[in-house]
C-alpha cells in the first residue's frame, strides 16, 4: 500500500510530541501529557489557571493493511507499524501546527489562552467544554431555535 506524501511525513509522532510540549512549556504550560488509545490521541496540560485536553482522532490507513499471505507474520506486524505510524504522524504534526497557532494568537495578545482552546476546557466533572455543548448545539441546529443563555446550559 502506498500513503502519498504530505507536508509532515519527514517528522514522527514522536518528533510532533515534543515539539507540542516545548511549545506549550515556552508559553507557561505545565503538566504536559500525552495519550493514544485505539484510534484516538490526546494531549492534556494546564496553563493560565485553567486545564485542557484536546482528543484528536488519528488518521487512518486507508483499506486493510494486509500483505501478501505467503510474507511471514512478523514482517507483516512491522511493515503494518510502519504504515500506522506514518499515517498517524500527520495527526500529530497537524495538531503540532494547530497548537503552534493557537500559542501564536494567545502570545500576540490577540486572544487568550482560553478563548483559543475553550473547546478543549476541562470543567469539574472532567468534562470539556465540547463534551457538554457539542448535543446543546447540535439540538439548538436542528431545531432551528435560538440558544439561550438566559438560563444556564451547564447543570
Amino acid at each position: 500500500m502506498t500513503v502519498p506524501y504530505t507536508r509532515g511525513d519527514s517528522y514522527s509522532s514522536e518528533a510532533s510530541r515534543k515539539h507540542i510540549k516545548l511549545a506549550l512549556e515556552n508559553y507557561g504550560a505545565t503538566d504536559i501529557i500525552f495519550g493514544q488509545r485505539g484510534v484516538l490521541g490526546a494531549v492534556a496540560f494546564k496553563g493560565d489557571g485553567r486545564q485542557f485536553r484536546i482528543v484528536m482522532p488519528l488518521l487512518q490507513s486507508e483499506g486493510p493493511l494486509a500483505l501478501r499471505v505467503d510474507v511471514a507474520d512478523s514482517h507483516l506486524r512491522e511493515t503494518n507499524a510502519k504504515v500506522l505510524e506514518r499515517v498517524n504522524r500527520k495527526s500529530w504534526h497537524a495538531l503540532a501546527a494547530a497548537i503552534d497557532a493557537k500559542l501564536g494568537a494567545a502570545s500576540a495578545g490577540i486572544a487568550s489562552l482560553e478563548s483559543e482552546f475553550l473547546a478543549h476546557v476541562v470543567l469539574p466533572g472532567n468534562q470539556t467544554v465540547l463534551d457538554e455543548l457539542e448535543s446543546v448545539i447540535d439540538s439548538a441546529y436542528r431545531s432551528g431555535l435560538r440558544l439561550s443563555f438566559d438560563h444556564p446550559v451547564l447543570p
